[in-house]
């Protein structure tokens, strides 16, 4: 893995950067960053891949029907049941109260 360390020096506005093959090469530029007053950023090299798909001008996209979230079903839930105690009225018996 390859790790880099950036240090910057005061009042100059570029970036310096050394390249390290392994973790003890990077904690030995670091040391020396710090020790020198610098403020040094350490990198590691990640892999990546990046595909890009071109596709015909004009091409119709596939219309995909979308499952709605959890949220949006709780919500609607909850305006139901809302409209219908609504619709109940307060005056009429719902069957919570008991008689006595």
């Amino acid at each position: 893995m390859d790790y880099q360390v950036w240090t910057k020096k005061e009042y100059e506005e570029g970036w310096t950067r050394v390249d390290c093959g392994d973790l003890t090469a990077a904690k030995r530029e670091l040391d020396k960053a710090v020790r020198a007053g610098g403020d040094p950023l350490l990198t590691v090299e990640v892999p990546y891949s990046l595909a890009i798909k071109v596709e015909d001008v004009g091409a119709e996209k596939p219309k995909h029907k979308k499952e709605p979230s959890l949220s949006v079903i709780m919500e609607k839930e909850v305006a139901e049941s809302e409209a219908n105690q609504s619709e109940a009225g307060p005056g009429e018996d719902t069957g919570s109260e008991s008689q006595g």
